[in-house]
């Protein structure tokens, strides 16, 4: 396969660079079942309670989820976009806790031959959307290909979701790789998904980031670690997302803090105890 790099990308991450207020981030991951859908739909949710006015995109076009995901009956898609039936506002719906959502449509064969100036197109409207939208979370198709690679390069920062299988963490790294041989000054963020052991993952997570640091001489930023737990599988077949299932679950609060690391906010321990010690003072 022969990645390449349109020009047209690069000119989208400019606009998405001088569009300050509008903050794009692409998850994506080297394959599939590592948990990256469900971990955009609810960092999508955790960032929405923080008070950031969130989109969430379902770039899996074709394959799309994020609808049944949140449980919505998606009744546009982006098919009807491309088809001229509606308007990229019009295909925008509602989802839990306030998030704005995009359904990439499932089985669409227009969507799984969409060219590169029609993707071209929708990131570039997507950027001058006008809404009162603080941030975009465009969630990629698994693996690595032209689009995914231009959805990457368009936006402004991407997180990759990888688990602590070995397999997991090579495509992960082919991804990187990939990215960093476009564009070595694009900001990662590697998230490591359904850990079984905190030690391991951690250890797994430093490792990881040494080796694309000695091989690529890239940078990756370790934005957290989110342990297994049965509550996410069963969330799922329910079709409610684990942070409205199950608030004060512990993966829930891992993926709060992976929310807060993104805005660069303190942790909610510490959070919670500034404020224990305002509210003590007000008590005096």
């Amino acid at each position: 396969m022969n990645v390449c790099v349109p020009d047209q990308a690069q000119k989208l991450r400019e606009m998405v660079e001088t569009k300050q207020d509008v903050r794009v981030i692409t998850v994506a991951s080297g394959k599939g079942g590592v948990g990256k859908s469900s971990m955009s739909v609810n960092l999508a949710i955790a960032l929405s309670r923080l008070g950031v006015r969130v989109l969430v995109v379902d770039a899996d076009f074709g394959l799309a989820n994020v609808d049944v995901m949140l449980g919505v009956t998606s009744r546009y898609n982006f098919s009807h976009l491309l088809l001229g039936d509606k308007t990229l506002h019009e295909i925008i719906q509602l989802g839990h806790e306030g998030v704005r959502f995009i359904s990439g449509g499932s089985g669409i064969s227009d969507l799984l031959n969409m060219g590169e100036d029609q993707l071209g197109l929708l990131l570039e409207g997507l950027t001058h959307l006008d809404l009162p939208i603080d941030l975009i979370i465009i969630d990629t198709g698994a693996g690595i290909n032209d689009k995914i690679i231009q959805m990457i390069l368009s936006s402004s920062e991407t997180i990759v979701v990888t688990t602590t299988e070995p397999t997991a963490i090579l495509d992960a790294y082919a991804l990187v790789k990939t990215v960093a041989k476009q564009d070595m000054s694009h900001p990662i963020h590697v998230l490591i998904n359904k850990c079984a052991n905190q030690n391991e993952a951690q250890h797994v997570m430093e490792g990881f980031g040494e080796f694309i640091s000695r091989h690529l001489g890239k940078h990756v930023n370790p934005i957290g670690l989110v342990m297994f737990s049965h509550d996410v599988p069963l969330s799922i077949k329910r079709q409610v997302p684990i942070l409205v299932s199950s608030p004060g679950c512990a993966t829930s609060k891992e993926i709060n803090q992976v929310a807060r690391a993104l805005l660069d906010m303190p942790s909610e321990k510490t959070s919670n105890n500034i404020l224990a010690k305002i509210f003590s003072r007000i008590r005096r």
